[in-house]
């Protein structure tokens, strides 16, 4: 499972000739290891591509994205020239990667490429913004509450000084990449959405879902699991089983919204 020399994506092929590339988009504050160990949970007809995003991780001494429109640039130029691969591919997002999964979509499209399907997990549609407090701005305490209630960092790691002034910022400067966002209507993209979310996610209304299905022209379903905001560690089972009855031969797109 070599990595690639790619700057911009780790690639973990499996046992045998892969069929899809699934490339994997990190969440705020995150590195591409947080997908590594999918490899041996997922079929190897389905090849893994984690995004590496600068600020974290093999990354880390350069300075994280201030722009969201300049990194999705710079993450769809690399996919664009990535090594040749299976002649599909697909991409996987969690929240902050579901904004960039999406946004990247949107830039490949417009050069003649798309995904074959795009999941979606724990973000609201990029259409629906305004609907709460920017968190960015929040003192160092408030801020560091808000990341305990969406329990997806150990509390340890929360309880560390040395931890938090190390990463505290990447993450804060993670939220400012996505609050700083703005959504412009293009033309929807060509390949089905899947957009996932739990169903206790207070961070991801679910009625701020279904504006996703306006972004496709192929359909959007959604699917809910047990669990919040971080859902995919509660739920990998079923998120890791979805993803590949989504990736299998028999996929197709959706001609509604359910």
């Amino acid at each position: 499972m070599p990595a690639s020399p790619n700057p911009w994506f780790s690639l973990l092929r499996g046992a045998s000739a892969a069929r899809i590339r699934l490339y994997c988009f990190p969440y705020a504050g995150a590195g591409h290891t947080v997908y590594q160990h999918w490899r041996t949970q997922l079929p190897a007809e389905i090849e893994l591509a984690l995004i590496k995003l600068p600020g974290r991780g093999e990354r880390f001494g350069e300075h994280p994205a201030t722009s969201l429109d300049a990194l999705v640039s710079m993450l769809a130029q690399a996919i664009e020239h990535a090594e040749q691969g299976p002649e599909h591919f697909a991409f996987f997002g969690h929240s902050m990667g579901a904004l960039l999964a999406f946004e990247t979509a949107r830039t490949l499209q417009k050069r003649g490429l798309s995904p074959s399907t795009l999941l979606v997990s724990a973000r609201t549609a990029p259409s629906v913004h305004g609907w709460r407090e920017r968190l960015s701005d929040l003192p160092d305490a408030a801020f560091l509450e808000h990341i305990r209630s969406m329990n997806g960092l150990p509390e340890e790691l929360c309880d560390n000084p040395e931890w938090l002034a190390l990463f505290l910022p990447i993450i804060r400067a993670d939220f400012a990449l996505c609050e700083n966002y703005s959504y412009r209507p293009e033309q929807a993209l060509t390949c089905p959405i899947s957009v996932l979310a739990g169903r206790d996610d207070a961070n991801v209304p679910l009625a701020l879902l279904d504006a996703w299905a306006i972004e496709t022209q192929a359909g959007s379903q959604t699917q809910l699991f047990e669990g919040g905001h971080f859902y995919l560690f509660e739920r990998e089972a079923e998120l890791l089983n979805l993803i590949q009855h989504q990736l299998g031969p028999q996929r197709r797109s959706w001609h509604a919204a359910v």
